[in-house]
């Protein structure tokens, strides 16, 4: 062997993250990166109705709803978390708040571990600008 040639410094191996701690970090961050965010397996009951009721739509004839909800590691919405980011109509805030709290989910994922992780959705429907549609997220 070459006495020149001196072994490499090695960082120690990262550890073992456990499913215990991956929920700790989550409950501290409920906005922590993960490999699946939560989703809903369907949007049953519809958020929004078909039919709007009246006084629904603002003046340029749209209504918007954007929510943020605690998904917990079961797949259900912690509703004491549900938060409205904005609304425009008190009436569709009401409606999106039932909806989600009968919704089933499939919990977000970090490491093979179900976390639970904030879940983010909104729409706005009605009159949209050419190229516009409804916008749905997470």
């Amino acid at each position: 062997a070459d006495p020149s040639v001196k072994p490499a410094r090695m960082a120690p191996p990262d550890p073992v993250v456990t499913c215990e701690e991956w929920v700790r970090r989550a409950v501290a961050d409920p906005e922590i990166g993960v490999e699946r965010v939560p989703q809903p397996v369907a949007l049953d009951p519809a958020p929004i109705p078909k039919r709007l009721p009246k006084g629904v739509l603002d003046k340029q004839g749209r209504a918007e709803v954007r929510i943020r909800v605690l998904v917990d590691t079961l797949g259900a919405a912690d509703m004491r978390t549900f938060t409205v980011v904005k609304s425009t109509s008190p009436t569709l805030t009401r409606s999106v708040r039932s909806a989600v709290a009968k919704w089933k989910f499939v919990p977000a994922e970090i490491g093979g571990c179900k976390v639970p992780r904030n879940y983010n959705w909104g729409a706005v429907t009605g009159a949209q600008k050419a190229g516009a549609g409804t916008g749905l997220g997470r």
